[in-house]
């Protein structure tokens, strides 16, 4: 099941292992309120690993063998209860919080009550021996929110035009790569790859919507995470079954081989005349023999199980890779085309400004003009003679 948080998640999983995770991943739900996000069971039903979260944390389960760190790792059980790493949690009511713990079996280290805590947290063990410690006191209170992430997406959302349609593309992207992703795995129905696609003709409007452009790049980013948490999954089961398929092989010709030697031998005492010591060393040679070629026929179908889910695993790792792959190209197509565009804007809004500016400066050397120029003065046509006095005709 999924937990409803704000944030996408955050960015550090603890690693716990358990001999039995199952049995682990029951208790800690019942004595620490965790609840299941992913489980995952092997060929057997038996589970082999496990993601689960609290508030919006998270934490991840894995046996103790069929590791690559089995050699670097040990278990409290081993080292007499002594424990290298803890996990704190925080909690709103610690006293609750810690009756449930109790009611639910867990080994009390550090006690709600005592002075060490001052009534603020506590420490337990858990079925297996690993130490928690359960507080009130929040450390992210007392930090400030970092500049990246979210925030830093909710500025360029207030940015303009250009960070908004840009990051308006990127959430139809992200929610389209999501659903691509999910349909590879057998997550996501079809159905819903054909809205995601769908919703990648919706840049313009979720440009128009902010708000609701974070809150869904938001959701897409923390399943898009969540995809590649199986992925990773996925991939070290299949490295595990690969590992154990080429070991079954090999102990599968180790087996033939000493069969092999066996009739060899035989072959030999027969030759050399002990024909009753022969046989009955045949017979039993046989009998191993028949013992060993059954044992290896059920080894070899198991390994063939075995890499027939190696490759099955691989080939959704490859098809997730792909949708990766095509969710990136995708990205930055859309990036690239909401830049142009808006280069083509700011391009038309330059020339259109600067035919304004140019039609205002003649309009207003025009004006100038006609200030600054008198009127015509007029000018004498023709001077006639009448009696003794001369007069002039003006042409106005």
């Amino acid at each position: 099941m999924h937990v409803n948080v704000i944030e996408p998640g955050g960015t550090v999983v603890p690693t716990l292992r358990y001999r039995d995770v199952a049995a682990a991943i029951d208790w800690l739900c019942n004595a620490f309120g965790f609840e299941k996000h992913l489980v995952v069971s092997g060929d057997s039903g038996a589970v082999r690993y496990a993601e689960l979260t609290f508030g919006n944390g998270m934490i991840m389960l894995g046996p103790v063998e069929d590791s690559g760190l089995d050699r670097f790792m040990t278990q409290p059980a081993d080292t007499g209860g002594a424990e290298t790493q803890i996990c704190y949690l925080f909690v709103a009511d610690a006293v609750a919080h810690c009756d449930r713990a109790k009611t639910a079996g867990a080994e009390i280290v550090l006690d709600i009550e005592d002075a060490d805590s001052n009534g603020r947290g506590y420490s337990c063990r858990d079925l297996e021996g690993h130490i928690w410690n359960f507080g009130t006191y929040d450390p992210w209170k007392r930090r400030t929110a970092p500049a990246g992430g979210s925030n830093r997406y909710a500025a360029g959302l207030r940015g303009g035009l250009r960070r908004l349609a840009v990051a308006a593309g990127m959430v139809v992207v992200i929610i389209a790569s999501a659903m691509v992703v999910g349909w590879a795995l057998g997550v996501t129905d079809a159905a819903y790859l054909d809205l995601g696609t769908a919703a990648s003709t919706s840049v313009a409007e979720a440009a128009a919507h902010p708000q609701q452009a974070r809150e869904a790049a938001e959701r897409a980013v923390k399943d898009f995470k969540e995809q590649l948490a199986r992925e990773r999954g996925a991939r070290e089961a299949a490295e595990r079954l690969a590992r154990s398929a080429r070991e079954q092989l090999s102990q599968e010709r180790a087996a033939k081989e000493a069969a092999e030697r066996a009739a060899r031998e035989a072959n030999g005492r027969m030759a050399s005349g002990d024909t009753e010591r022969a046989l009955e060393d045949v017979r039993q040679q046989l009998a191993r023999q028949r013992s060993a070629l059954e044992t290896a026929q059920r080894i070899a179908q198991e390994a063939r199980e075995r890499l027939s889910l190696a490759e099955r695993a691989s080939d959704a790792v490859q098809g997730q890779l792909a949708a990766e792959r095509s969710a990136r190209e995708a990205a930055e197509l859309a990036a690239q085309q909401a830049r142009q565009q808006l280069a083509k804007e700011q391009q038309g809004a330059k020339d259109a400004a600067e035919r304004a500016a140019k039609e205002a400066r003649e309009e207003e050397a025009k004006e100038r003009v006609a200030k600054r120029s008198p009127p015509p003065r007029p000018r004498p046509v023709q001077s006639l003679q009448s009696g003794s006095k001369p007069f002039i005709l003006w042409d106005q």
